[in-house]
C-alpha cells in the first residue's frame, strides 16, 4: 500500500511538467499554423481615362487621382480581401487634329471597390493579382472649353451631366513589399464601366462607358 501511495504521489507531483511539456508542443505547432491578418492603411493612385463613346469622339486619356483608405483581411494563406473607399477622377478629353487645345469633362467620384488579392510567395517581395469590381456616385465634375473650340458642338456642352451611379470590372497586377507589420503595394489596374454616363434613352449614344488605366501604390499597417 505504501508503494501505491508513493506512485500516487509522484504520478500527480508530475502532472504539472507533464501539462507544461503539453502547453510548449501546442504551442509550437500553434506558431507555425497560419493566422488572418488584417491591414488598414491609405492610397495615392493617378489614372488615365477616356469614355467609349458610340458614335465614336476623337479622344485623348485625361488623367486623374485617386485617393483612397484602404482595408485588408487576409482570411487564407495567399488570399484576402481588398476593401477600398476613394475619391476618383474620371471623365475624358476630346480633341481635333487641327487644334492643340482640349476640351475637358472631368467627372469626380465617391468609389468603393471591392477586390479578391491572390498573393504569391512568402518572402519579402510577392506578386499578387487583384479582381474585382467597384460602385462609384459622381459628387462633382469640371467642364472646359477651350475659347477657339471649332468642332460642332455636342448638346452636352454646358449642361450639367445626369448623375447615373457608375459600376465596373476592374483588375490588377502588382508587388507587395512585407516589412514587418508594414507593407508596401504597387500595382496597376485596369478598369470597364458596365453602364453608361449618358442615358440610352435620353442621349444619341448607344455607348457612354467609361474606362482606364491607373496605377497605385498603397501604405498598409498590420493592425490584428
Amino acid at each position: 500500500m505504501g508503494y501505491t501511495f508513493l506512485r500516487a504521489i509522484c504520478c500527480y507531483a508530475l502532472l504539472p511538467a507533464l501539462a507544461l511539456g503539453s502547453c510548449r508542443l501546442v504551442a509550437q505547432a500553434d506558431s507555425t499554423a497560419f493566422r488572418p491578418v488584417t491591414y488598414l492603411g491609405v492610397q495615392y493612385g493617378q489614372s488615365w481615362n477616356e469614355v467609349n463613346f458610340s458614335p465614336a469622339i476623337q479622344q485623348g486619356f485625361l488623367v486623374g487621382q485617386r485617393l483612397a483608405a484602404v482595408l485588408r483581411y487576409v482570411g487564407e494563406p495567399h488570399l484576402g480581401v481588398q476593401l477600398e473607399v476613394a475619391y476618383d477622377q474620371r471623365g475624358w478629353a476630346e480633341v481635333q487634329d487641327a487644334l492643340s487645345t482640349r476640351y475637358t469633362r472631368q467627372i469626380d467620384y465617391l468609389d468603393l471597390a471591392i477586390f479578391s488579392h491572390l498573393s504569391v510567395g512568402k518572402g519579402v517581395v510577392r506578386p499578387f493579382l487583384l479582381l474585382g469590381s467597384y460602385l462609384s456616385y459622381p459628387i462633382g465634375e469640371t467642364e472646359t472649353i477651350p475659347a477657339d473650340w471649332q468642332p460642332d458642338r455636342q448638346a452636352y456642352y454646358g449642361t450639367p451631366l445626369p448623375q447615373r451611379l457608375q459600376y465596373g470590372l476592374a483588375a490588377g497586377l502588382g508587388l507587395e513589399v512585407v516589412l514587418g507589420p508594414v507593407s508596401l503595394q504597387l500595382d496597376g489596374r485596369y478598369r470597364s464601366a458596365l453602364g453608361g454616363i449618358f442615358s440610352t434613352n435620353n442621349s444619341s449614344f448607344t455607348f457612354s462607358n467609361g474606362r482606364g488605366l491607373s496605377a497605385q501604390v498603397s501604405l498598409l499597417v498590420r493592425v490584428f
